[in-house]
């Protein structure tokens, strides 16, 4: 090609953009979701950095309480962690988390200890409840707009599964 070809064909691209692209809905709406992802993103790391504080905490107790967890169980849970931390967009590494820390809690011993603890985790789960609600209310305009704007006429999630 020509200089003065690729010169036509990048000033074409770009009034493409400029013209069609850019003003487009999905466009203007991931401009304003990025606009309030700063907070929005910090808040998510923080509500993360709670949880894996917590299993965290929980494999301390654990150890504390004399349960011997095999050396392999907690150094899954604690380079899933790990991982997960690195990588804050990655929603599968966070699961990797969770289904490594069930793995602890289904344990032998630790179900033994679960169950002499269960007055006291009973009273823990009624402290997260507004946690938790307060959780699903922050995701669920983000929900509700990746529904409408995104997937227009597509199949929901729970559709998907």
């Amino acid at each position: 090609m020509l200089p003065s070809q690729v010169d036509t064909a990048v000033t074409l691209l770009q009034s493409i953009w400029a013209d069609k692209i850019a003003p487009s809905a999905p466009v203007a709406y991931a401009k304003s979701a990025l606009a309030l992802t700063p907070e929005k993103l910090e808040e998510l790391k923080a509500t993360r950095e709670a949880y894996f504080a917590k299993i965290e905490n929980t494999l301390a107790l654990l150890r504390a309480k004399a349960v011997a967890l095999p050396e392999k169980v907690t150094a899954a849970v604690t380079a899933a962690i790990a991982e997960a931390r690195a990588q804050v967009d990655n929603a599968q590494l966070f699961e990797k988390v969770k289904a490594a820390y069930e793995t602890v809690l289904k344990y032998p011993a630790v179900v033994a200890v679960l169950e002499r603890a269960a007055p006291a985790a009973a009273k823990a789960a009624d402290a997260a409840k507004p946690y938790v609600a307060k959780a699903a209310a922050f995701a669920e305009p983000y929900v509700a707009a990746v529904k409408t704007k995104v997937m227009p006429g597509k199949k929901t999630v729970e559709q998907l599964d």
